[in-house]
């Protein structure tokens, strides 16, 4: 790689990470395009080079975000053993995914309470829920589950609700929830 395309790499690394990092302080609405190049330390006029607005950049964060759940299934299918349920594995990277990348899923919890960002991430949030319903369901239907269409749903929902739990409560104990989530549906 050039140099100078590993300068433009890390510029826009740079604001990703300082806009993922004030959407999760400030929100969305309340954080503008200058209070992101100036905290990234990267001129306007190179900003708009790059991202052409504000939902651009959070495009941008989002598709990052979507990338890490792609590849968190393809890293349960290729590092699943055989004593573990595919079931037991999606909490299980999920649990991974939220502690590594806290930040992002502040974010998106707490745009999907944001009626006009939620309007510019429509299209991509029900792809995303759609992607790890079906995931889920084939994961039950596998497991001989009955109903694995209804059981997803209450499955992903119980995910969801740990995930905003885990986000907004200090010292949420999210491998113990996990860990009993396991068990129930290890049970059957």
């Amino acid at each position: 790689m050039r140099k100078n395309e590993i300068k433009r790499e890390q510029s826009i690394n740079a604001l990703v990470d300082t806009a993922l990092k004030l959407f999760s302080q400030n929100g969305y609405e309340a954080t503008s395009i200058r209070m992101i190049a100036k905290e990234a330390e990267v001129s306007l006029g190179l900003m708009y080079n790059y991202f052409k607005s504000k939902e651009e950049l959070l495009l941008e964060i989002f598709r990052r975000g979507s990338e890490d759940i792609h590849m968190s299934f393809e890293e349960g299918l290729a590092n699943s053993e055989a004593n573990v349920s595919e079931v037991a594995q999606h909490i299980n990277q999920t649990v991974r995914l939220l502690k590594e990348k806290k930040l992002f899923w502040k974010l998106l919890h707490g745009i999907r309470m944001q009626t006009t960002v939620v309007h510019a991430l429509k299209t991509q949030i029900e792809e995303q829920a759609k992607l790890i319903e079906t995931k889920i369901k084939q994961n039950l239907s596998t497991a001989g589950f009955p109903h694995p269409e209804l059981e997803a749903k209450l499955l992903f929902a119980s995910i969801d609700g740990m995930a905003s739990h885990y986000l907004l409560l200090d010292n949420y104990p999210i491998d113990d929830v996990a860990s009993l989530l396991i068990r129930k549906y290890d049970k059957q």
